[in-house]
């Protein structure tokens, strides 16, 4: 009786989508739950920048200044061939609040919505299954705690200290790429363009690093350059496909140390002939080099947003190519948008209807920012330069909606649809 609870909402996934889902549920004084079943926040992830329209989405639960704080704003992206300039995107001439990428790692980002949240994540909690109970959804839940194990050498394991069961009318899934949500509602994942693997390395640096985004492309592959706060860099060098392990996708909780078993890519003299090859702009020293990784980028759109009871937002629902950080901005969008549905409206009815909407619209704005629709077409030699290699560039611009539409005016290309 004590293990069996009642909550109006479960949001599976304490990642930046699902803690936008909570703040959201909060304002709205709903009632829910959110579990994740990590121990904590992220120390490290993909992800590292919010679009314009992501810090109003935050500026409008106060959330904004904090962010800015203790981040690094970016006008600009620059585009390149080679070592040749062929084109800019310039957000600071947009008529936004915002005018500029906000340069934020995603444990940071989650820091600060962890602490500002009134009711906080339950760490620990992984889902066992999920039922559709007709009325409502019975959802069983594992509560971790850690173990010792082994007799020759002890180890610290997960063991479940106690299944606790919820009674829930609806569920968010934001719990990532391998989401437990999408599988259980039986929602299709399908690869829409070929992955791609990448060796991805921060460290820090005395060069005089420039204030903007770069997209190098070189050899039919796409590198990517990012500044960070304090005098670090992010470095992205697209490698051979095959090269990255098939798991590689998966958040690093625990910072990943390379040794003699390592991988040879992740090597300084790697680094320094991707660098060499790729920047030859960039003069500096690489020191703390603390966190590198080959990783595998996949592609993926699920086929819907949603079923009966289970409506999903950010990777669960779509992975996308790395450097514009799609998923989790449009999917910290699709989080509120799922909020706003289940708190302002109160029935099944109303709120399946409203679900069915949000459905066919998110299909709908995907189609179109991966360019599936193929609805970009050229005006002019640069843009058709653009059009070339749209496989390096169609969702690795940072942006989205309105502000995506200006920044591919600024690239001569038109929006046909």
């Amino acid at each position: 009786m004590f293990n069996h609870k009642k909550t109006d909402i479960v949001v599976l996934g304490a990642g930046p989508v699902g803690l936008t889902a909570a703040h959201a549920l909060a304002k709205k004084k709903m009632d829910y739950v959110l579990l994740d079943r990590e121990q904590r926040t992220n120390t490290h992830s993909y992800a590292l920048a919010l679009h314009p329209e992501t810090l109003e989405l935050l500026d409008s639960l106060g959330l904004a200044d904090q962010v800015l704080e203790r981040s690094l704003q970016l006008p600009r992206i620059r585009i390149y061939e080679d070592d040749h300039e062929k084109a800019a995107l310039d957000y600071s001439m947009l008529p936004l609040k915002y005018p500029f990428l906000t340069v934020i790692s995603q444990g940071e980002l989650e820091h600060i919505l962890v602490d500002s949240l009134p009711k906080k994540p339950l760490w620990n909690h992984r889902v066992r299954f999920i039922e559709d109970g007709g009325s409502a959804l019975n959802v069983s839940v594992d509560r971790l705690m850690e173990g010792m194990t082994g007799y020759a050498v002890a180890h610290i394991e997960m063991q479940i200290d106690k299944i606790l069961d919820y009674e829930a009318n609806y569920l968010i899934g934001a719990d990532g790429h391998e989401s437990v949500a999408r599988h259980i509602a039986g929602i299709e994942f399908p690869e829409v363009t070929p992955s791609a693997d990448y060796a991805v390395f921060e460290f820090k640096t005395d060069a005089d690093l420039p204030n903007e985004m770069r997209i190098i492309i070189k050899d039919q592959k796409t590198h990517v350059f990012w500044p960070l706060p304090n005098g670090h860099c992010r470095w992205s060098f697209q490698v051979d496909p095959g090269d990255a392990p098939a798991d590689s996708l998966n958040k690093d909780h625990h910072l990943i140390q390379f040794g003699d078993h390592g991988y040879a890519q992740l090597d300084r003299e790697h680094l320094d002939h991707f660098l060499t090859e790729n920047a030859p702009w960039f003069k500096g020293s690489i020191e703390d080099l603390n966190w590198r990784m080959l990783v595998k980028f996949e592609h993926r759109l699920a086929n819907s947003f949603g079923r009966d009871r289970i409506w999903l937002a950010g990777d669960s629902a779509h992975m996308t190519p790395q450097a514009g950080i799609l998923s989790m901005n449009v999917g910290m969008r699709e989080a509120i948008d799922l909020a706003e549905i289940l708190s302002d409206y109160h029935t099944d009815t109303e709120r399946q209807s409203a679900l069915a909407d949000y459905n066919m619209h998110r299909l709908a704005e995907w189609e179109h920012l991966l360019d599936l629709d193929h609805h970009i077409s050229a005006v002019d030699k640069t843009a058709r330069w653009v059009i070339y290699h749209r496989s390096s560039l169609i969702g690795n611009i940072p942006a989205s909606g309105e502000t995506l539409t200006e920044l591919l005016a600024q690239l001569h290309l038109i929006d046909a649809a």
